[in-house]
Parts: C-alpha cells; structure tokens; sequence
C-alpha cells in the first residue's frame, strides 16, 4: 500500500466483522477484503452468512461453485435447515463477472441492481459476499464497477464485502479500490479504509484516467513476464523431471540387461564345461583311433557352439554401451603381425595371407584389445568368403587430408553385389551369395561397425561381384610418445609341470564342474583338490585348510562369488591368498570387476586344460 496523503484519516480503532455490521445498525456499508489465507477467507465468508440467516437477512453470495459448496456442507453441519439455506440467493462469479469476454462495470451494475432491486423496495436488510475475479479483467473497468457500486450501495441498507485474492492483486489497484470502500477488512480484523473519501467518488478525471491506464499497461507487461518466466520455469522443472526419469529407466535397463547378459553367458556356458572339459580329458587317454576321432567331432562341435554364442552376446555388449574404450598408441606393424599369428593358428589351409610393407614407425590411437577384436573379425571374413588356394592381403594407406590411417584386408573371394554393400554391416545380415553356404550369426561386420564407431574410426567396403572384396577400418595417425614393439606380443608361459604338490581348494556348487576340474587336475597332477559347495563354506575352510590357491565360481548358492572374495580378502589370515574366479560369466564388466576387487586370475567357462595348467603355474611362480 502506499502511504497516506494529508487528506486521509484514519480510524485508529480496528474491529471484526461482526462488530462493524452491528455498529453500522440499519446504515449499509460497502467493504473490500484483501484475504491471504484461503481457510480464513472460508471462515469468515461462513461466519458473515451464519450471522445474515440468525437475523433473518437477505443473502447474495457471488462466488465459485466449490465455495459455495463447501460453506452450504459447513451450514448443513452447524443445524441450518433447507428453510434457512433459502434465505442465500447465488449466482457464480464467473457468471457475474464473464458473461462476456471482457469484463464491463456497467454490464456488471446493472446485473448487480436486477438482483438486489426486490430487497431494496421492500427494505430488506441485505448482506452481499463475493469474490471479485480481476486477475483477467480491466484495471480500469474494476475500479469503475466498484465506484459505481460505492455510489449504489451509499444510504441502503446493504452491507457488501468484496473480496480479493491479496496475493495476486497488485499493490497500485488495492490503492485505487481503497478509495472506492468505506472499510478495509483483512483476514483476522477490519478498519476504516485509509483511502476513503466521498469527493473521490465522482468518475475520473481524464487526468486520472491515462494515469491509471498507465498503470495497467505496466501491469500487463510485468504480469505476462511473470507469467513466462512461471512456464519457463515449470517447464524447466517439467524436463529436468523427465530427464531424471529417463536416466532412471535407462540406468535400470541398463542394470537388468547386464543382469540378463550376465546369466545368459552363465546359462549356456555351464552345460558346455562339462561337454568341453571331458572332451579334453577323455583327448588324453590311450584310446581308439575311431573313438577318438568322434570325440574330437564332439569336442570342435561345441567349439563352434561356444564361438556363436560369445559372438551374440558379445555384439549384444557391445551394441548396450556396456564396453570401456581405452585408446593407446599402437604401432601398426606388430600389431598386425599379432593379429595374423592369432588367424593362423585356426586359418583354413590353402589361405595365404600377405602383409604388404608398411612404413615403420606408424602409429595409430586404439584401444588395442577392441582393434585386434575388429582385425580377427575381418580376417576370418575374408578367410571365410575366400576360394581354396586365394589369397588374402593387407596393406595401409595414409589420408592425407585427415592423417587417418586406413587398414585395407582385401580378398580374392566371391564379392558382394552392389545392392547389398549397403546391408552388409548390419547385424545378421549375410549375402544372398554365402546364405547357405557358411556357418555363422551374420555378426562379425556389425560387431566391426560398432566398434570402429565407438574409436570414432571409419569404416568401409569395397567389392565386385565374383572379383572379391577389401574391407577397411581407419583410425586417426598419431605421435607416439614411446616406442614399444613388445607389448603385442603373447607372453609364452610354456607348459610347465608342477614340482612340489599344492593345496587347491574349489568353491563350486556344481558337481558336474567339480568332476571336471578333479579329473583334470588329476592329469595336471602334484594337486591336492579340495572341494566345498557354498560360499560360507568356503571361507571357513579357506581359514582352515590355508590353501595355495583357491578357485572362486562367483554364482553360488547361499552368497555372492563377490562377497566371498571381500571377506577373504579383508581377513589378515587369508588376504594374501592367491584366488582364482572360475566362472561362466564371461562379461568383460564382470572381469574387470573381479580383478579389481582382488582375483589373480579370471578364468571363463568352458575350462581349458591348457589355459588352467598355464594359470596355475603362472600363479605359482609370482
């Protein structure tokens, strides 16, 4: 509010409601009532009409139908009979103050007389409460109306309180209402309007009238500002909620595909231990050619099972973002010697390969571990689409532009028709040429695809039908800050028999798995195996038996692998113990993971009797 001018006076005296209207006695009264609090503003409505039907007065309530819906329920419950209820005429304020699109203070008045005109002939005593709905309506035009209405209600005996929303009323208006009422009446007392005075009445002067017009522009202008920064504000609020609930939901995908990978990987792993592991075992013993040559169908059988299954949920990885790309320098021509050393320990004979000479010293960034993944895969393409006796090369070429460096595997294979070179990388897609003539998921170049990406590399293809094909992969060239040609090359442990017997002990719930380990452990010999089929068990005999080694399965019955390995690892007595994971899982998350938390080794089922004799021995040694 602002502040007084000299020609104001103020009743010091403040009063309630009830007070006024029986001070005031048969004079009217014209009141405005700037509430804060909505349960008060109920209050006192509910008092105001109580009071009005004790003494038998006439009752307008202008107001919302849940208003008038509530104090109705409130006047039921205080004993107020439908007799006493008739005494109240409504009608909505939305009604009275919109029934056109804008609001008109004549239009308004000449509602208001029609309804009052009967009390008024036959000097009814008349009580009016109603709430003003101004948020939308002219500045002007309301102060008019309740001028007008100061004027109508001036020596009847009517008493009118007309209320509004103190919270959203701005502050120059409550001034200019204040001129036009009698009384100020607020949630908690009422008092003579500091404003109020009868010369004020007249219309405006043109003076007034552009003045507050003024006003009301400016009005406009901060309350549509307001009002955008609100909606900005809440959509604001709307999308950071949304974005929160999106990376919920992925973060739970996210969780439960890992799950599901994670106990895919166990599920079809498991059954081919045992395939595999006897397979391995039975390879070593003095047996029939015939037998023997059945059981190595068997064995390269579930080879080929196993390869098509870590193939799916490998671009499965893959293709969820659930991979680390760690890119390093990588020096070109070792790398590649690697990768063709790997190729041809299981090519198809009657393959030549030929790494055409490349400038040395070239570098590129990679993570190495994904970059040999996408070299093997292209190879064994090639190798797999290649004629009997074809020849498969690989050479490089530098982007001059880019300073990519562009690794080219070409075949003298089949080809691929020009139609398809589009289709070529997408997940299980294999030419119309080869559909029923190689076995495999149609997986490899997708994998390529999404690992190139994933390096922010490029890759290509180039083909003629029945002339063969030349994939290629490019990455960006780079100087490298130390030269190393070792750190591609495999580490040869050898197969080194054990010297002196070892104690081993087996936490694996599984018997069929515990058969096979004994059994090849049997062969490793110099090991003496014990075996417990539950994590609990196993810490207890970890304290008790104090192991050279013990082999962790990390699903088990009654706790965690994980937990196992914590409360191992975070006992003095057996911290230092070296422990082997030996599980299905062979998620490269699940990997890092159990390296981290303290396994020396990880081994992946189906076991290998090569690669656990090399573990073993490895883990001896350090």
């Amino acid at each position: 509010m602002v502040e007084q001018t000299e020609n104001t006076t103020l009743d010091s005296e403040s009063l309630t409601l009830q007070q006024l209207i029986k001070r005031l006695g048969e004079k009217g009264s014209h009141i405005i009532y700037m509430f804060n609090e909505y349960d008060k503003y109920i209050e006192n409505a509910l008092a105001y009409i109580s009071e009005g039907i004790d003494n038998r007065d006439k009752i307008l309530l202008i107001e919302s139908q849940d208003v008038y819906t509530s104090i109705t329920k409130k006047l039921i419950q205080m004993g107020y009979s439908e007799d006493d209820r008739q005494l109240i005429k409504y009608t909505t304020n939305t009604d009275f103050y919109r029934s056109e699109e804008t609001f008109s203070a004549e239009k308004s008045i000449e509602q208001l007389s029609g309804l009052l005109k009967g009390n008024i002939e036959r000097g009814v005593r008349t009580r009016i409460w109603g709430q003003v709905l101004a948020s939308n309506s002219s500045i002007c035009e309301i102060r008019l109306y309740e001028n007008d209405c100061d004027h109508f209600f001036h020596g009847k005996n009517i008493v009118s309180v007309c209320a509004y929303n103190g919270l959203i009323t701005p502050a120059f208006l409550q001034n200019e209402l204040l001129k036009v009422h009698e009384y100020l009446m607020l949630d908690s007392q009422i008092e003579k309007s500091p404003f109020y005075n009868r010369n004020y009445m007249d219309r405006f002067s043109e003076f007034e009238l552009e003045k507050l017009q003024k006003l009301e522009k400016e009005n406009d202008l901060l309350k549509a500002k307001n009002e955008k920064l609100i909606l900005n504000s809440a959509r604001q609020k709307e999308r950071e909620k949304y974005l929160k609930l999106e990376k919920m939901n992925a973060e739970k995908a996210s969780r439960e595909k890992s799950v599901f990978l994670s106990q895919m990987s166990h599920d079809l792993r498991t059954p081919l231990n045992t395939i595999q592991g006897y397979s391995q075992i039975m390879l070593m013993d003095e047996i029939d050619k015939n037998i023997r040559k059945k059981i190595s169908k068997i064995y390269n059988a579930s080879e080929h099972l196993l390869k098509l299954i870590e193939e799916i949920l490998g671009f499965t990885v893959i293709d969820s973002g659930q991979i680390n790309i760690q890119k390093e320098e990588i020096e070109l021509i070792p790398f590649l010697e690697n990768c063709i050393e790997t190729i041809l320990e299981i090519s198809t004979p009657g393959i030549n390969i030929q790494l055409e000479e490349i400038e040395d010293n070239v570098y590129i960034e990679a993570d190495p571990f994904r970059l040999h993944q996408i070299i093997t895969n292209l190879l064994n393409n090639a190798m797999k689409y290649s004629r009997p006796n074809g020849t498969i090369k690989i050479y490089c070429t530098l982007d001059k532009h880019t300073e990519d460096i562009k690794i080219n595997i070409k075949d003298t294979g089949i080809g691929i028709e020009n139609e398809e070179l589009d289709l070529i990388f997408e997940p299980f897609y294999r030419s119309k040429n080869s559909m029923n003539n190689w076995e495999g998921t149609g997986l490899g170049l997708a994998i390529v695809a999404q690992l190139t990406k994933r390096m922010n590399g490029k890759y290509g293809v180039l083909a003629e039908e029945g002339k063969g094909s030349t994939f290629w992969v490019s990455f960006n060239r780079v100087k490298p800050n130390h030269y190393s040609d070792s750190e591609y090359k495999e580490t040869q442990i050898g197969s080194i028999s054990l010297q002196d017997t070892i104690k081993v002990l087996y936490v694996e719930d599984k018997q069929e798995n515990i058969d096979v380990m004994t059994s090849m452990l049997h062969l490793i010999g110099n090991v003496n195996l014990h075996c417990v089929t539950s994590g609990c068990a196993g810490i207890e005999k970890a304290f008790e038996l104090h192991p050279d080694i013990i082999m962790l399965d990390l699903s088990l019955p009654d706790i965690d692998g994980f937990e196992v390995l914590n409360k191992l690892k975070s006992n003095p007595i057996t911290q230092n113990l070296p422990i082997i994971a030996v599980s299905a899982d062979a998620l490269e998350t699940t990997i890092k993971k159990a390296l981290l938390e303290g396994c020396t080794a990880y081994v992946t089922k189906p076991i290998s009797m090569e690669e656990i004799n090399r573990v073993i021995v490895k883990v001896m040694r350090t």
